[in-house]
């Protein structure tokens, strides 16, 4: 007799235990014109979601074989019947275990993060790591949405490496924060050269953001989030509001 409850959850672990590499973002091409989701873990992140997803394969696996053991060493056909009824209820249950430990291992090892739209049939998809935060998923400074630990996020937007909040400009090192939130070359007005005056904030226009995404602070939320206060008159995008 098959198995197909063994060879069905087989075939959904090798579709969603992967992650899409890069590949065309906004406007740009690849060779396998590949979609690149926003927000996705970095390796370490993908190397325990892989190894909690293959050992879900490996016990439903076991499972399914000590499922079937009862109905292959059966003999008489009478006996049979109750001994498939009996196997079909246990691979019936083996299925049920494996979901939860496919679950498990998408909400404990794959997502550490939420910061775009989960999708259940491919982990890790719309996560970030636990210590990263959460951009735009066009950020140029970003990994795919997610800004490093040790990046400073200002106004929502992720800075270069080295660079350190001046109100909500990222400033360069050796660079000096000056009153008003303005990043300067030059430590003091006593210092400024007789025609230089300090950059002035630009004018964002109403809706900056390409079409299907809502503003949201100095960043865009994609579609699916909505833009959340999250206190200290600070916004976010979220996959909803309500928590």
């Amino acid at each position: 007799m098959s198995m197909p409850a063994f060879t069905a959850q087989a075939s959904l672990y090798r579709t969603s235990n992967r992650y899409r590499q890069a590949g065309a973002e906004s406007g740009g091409s690849s060779s396998t014109q590949t979609v690149v989701a926003a927000y996705i873990p970095g390796p370490e992140t993908q190397r325990a979601c892989n190894n909690c997803l293959q050992g879900c394969a490996e016990t439903l696996a076991q499972c399914s074989v000590i499922a079937m053991a009862p109905l292959a060493a059966c003999v008489f056909p009478p006996a049979c019947i109750g001994a498939a009824a009996a196997a079909g209820a246990l691979l019936a249950a083996c299925d049920v275990n494996s979901l939860v430990c496919i679950g498990r291992c998408n909400l404990l090892r794959c997502c550490p993060k939420v910061c775009g739209t989960p999708n259940p049939f491919d982990p890790g998809e719309g996560c970030c790591d636990s210590n990263e935060s959460c951009v735009d998923r066009y950020d140029p400074n970003s990994r795919r949405g997610c800004c490093p630990s040790d990046q400073a996020v200002c106004a929502g937007k992720c800075c270069p490496r080295a660079h350190t909040c001046c109100g909500d400009t990222c400033c360069p090192p050796n660079y000096y924060c000056l009153s008003g939130g303005f990043c300067s070359q030059f430590p003091g007005p006593s210092l400024w050269p007789d025609d230089w005056q300090p950059p002035k904030r630009p004018k964002r226009p109403f809706n900056y953001c390409i079409a299907g995404h809502e503003p949201c602070g100095g960043t865009c939320c994609e579609p699916g989030l909505e833009c959340c206060s999250v206190g200290g008159g600070k916004v976010a995008c979220m996959t909803n509001c309500l928590h």
